[in-house]
């Protein structure tokens, strides 16, 4: 008996003893475990083992092994023969070394005593893997896109045509080439992580003047010219300076051309001079005095080609160079001549000033238009000119001074016909013009204006001064 009560005491003890030696490799493991400073077991940047590791030793160890592998990653881009292999570093491609570390490091680590215990056992069963993430600089991109662009891009360039002395040369056209730079920056952002070859998009840019379609350029289909004999230099000059400017001018099919935009503005610092313009029916001197007969000659050469007008106006005054209806007046900002080359082949516009004669010529295909045009004009009807009376006391009885010229007016039809081998295709009625008439206006002595009739019709001879 009494050696079992001895022995109770010894066991105690050791009970006791063991206690506290597994209490204390408790608290010691607990504090070991919670306050190292290495990665817990079981953690992973991608495919990466960084148990035991200090953040130093995991940094060095993927940026060793990812900086590695960035030295092979490159991107093919290719056009026809040539090829640019774009390594990911030229891109400013990285990974975010330093974040993915601080993660790995932060398991295990947030969290209340029991949380993290929990957190460390179940990383060292399972694993904790964390993403490596990376990113490229745009501008880079950028900057790559521009170069390529510079080595592929080929400026476009239509086919030449040159008129000289009635001979035609016709130089090659050159197709243009444009890198599509935002769809090719999109392929290389969307490319970045699959490293797919990529083709170059690039764009085709075709003149729309070949060789193929001038040389169809072939002869002259329209022409037509006007004296201006009698005028001023000045008016002559204003007749070059817009013949000029409408001379050689090729016309591609679909194509509209603005008298007034071709010739410009009529000021002095185009050279334009002044002479006589027609202004509210009333000739008065005017800078660029004469290019309305620059407009009608081209006008009437338009008609006679048979290419489409879109905008025309007549003068208030019958022009004296041409018929009657036939004129076409233009005026800056206000009356243009307008056409459209509605032909399936270019057409080429020469104009030329010779002596006191100003020609135009239109060109295009004379297989194509294998016809011929006539211009009528028909005067519908005549109107006279008036008398209106002016009494005036102060003039001597039975006096009569004439105040205003008068002028006659008139109504005139135009008609185009199409004639083929000698026979009338169509006839069609192609403008309306009304030429208004001017009254004479006298003024008489006061008791003489019974002398003379009052609203009288007077048949007059027209001067039909130059505008």
């Amino acid at each position: 008996m009494e050696k079992t009560k001895k022995k109770k005491p010894i066991i105690l003890f050791v009970l006791i003893s063991l206690f506290a030696i597994i209490l204390g490799l408790g608290i010691y493991g607990y504090f070991k475990v919670l306050n190292t400073d290495l990665i817990y077991e079981g953690v992973k940047i991608e495919e990466f083992d960084l148990s035991f590791k200090t953040k130093e030793e995991a940094l060095k160890l993927i940026k060793a092994k990812r900086k590695e592998e960035l030295n092979g990653k490159n991107m093919v881009l290719t056009y026809g023969d040539k090829v640019y292999n774009i390594n990911l570093k030229e891109l400013g491609f990285d990974y975010d070394y330093n974040e993915a570390v601080e993660k790995a490091y932060s398991i295990g680590r947030e969290g209340n005593v029991i949380t993290r215990l929990k957190n460390i056992i179940n990383t060292k069963k399972k694993g904790v893997k964390i993403p490596l993430n990376s990113g490229y600089d745009k501008e880079k991109v950028n900057d790559i896109v521009n170069t390529i662009s510079k080595e592929i891009d080929l400026e476009m360039k239509e086919a030449g045509f040159d008129f000289n002395n009635g001979n035609i040369k016709i130089t090659e056209e050159v197709t243009g080439r444009k890198v599509n730079e935002e769809k090719l920056a999109q392929l290389i952002n969307d490319n970045i992580y699959v490293l797919n070859p990529i083709e170059i998009p690039v764009d085709k840019i075709k003149p729309a003047k070949t060789k193929e379609l001038l040389s169809r350029i072939n002869g002259v289909i329209g022409e037509f010219s006007t004296s201006f004999k009698g005028s001023s230099s000045d008016r002559a000059e204003n007749i070059r300076i817009a013949s000029k400017s409408m001379s050689k001018k090729v016309i591609m099919p679909g194509e509209t051309i603005s008298f007034n935009e071709t010739t410009g503005p009529r000021e002095k610092k185009f050279g334009y001079k002044e002479a006589n313009v027609i202004m509210k029916g009333e000739f008065t001197p005017g800078v660029g005095g004469g290019v309305c007969q620059a407009s009608t000659t081209l006008y009437n050469a338009l008609l006679l080609a048979d290419v489409t007008i879109l905008e025309r106006s007549p003068h208030s005054i019958p022009a004296k160079y041409v018929n009657f209806g036939q004129d076409a007046a233009v005026s800056y900002g206000h009356l243009d001549l307008k056409f459209r080359n509605d032909f399936k082949f270019p057409i080429y516009i020469n104009s030329r000033v010779i002596g006191d004669r100003i020609h135009i010529y239109v060109y295009g295909d004379k297989n194509a238009k294998n016809y011929n045009v006539k211009i009528e004009s028909e005067i519908v009807e005549t109107i006279p000119a008036k008398e209106e009376i002016v009494v005036d006391k102060s003039l001597t009885p039975g006096t009569k001074e004439l105040v205003q010229q008068g002028r006659t007016g008139y109504k005139v039809n135009t008609y185009k016909s199409i004639i083929k081998n000698g026979k009338t295709i169509s006839k069609n009625l192609i403008t309306k013009d009304f030429y208004r008439p001017r009254n004479f206006i006298y003024r008489v002595g006061d008791n003489a204006a019974t002398t003379f009739s009052n609203g009288e019709e007077v048949q007059v001879e027209d001067d039909n001064i130059d505008d």
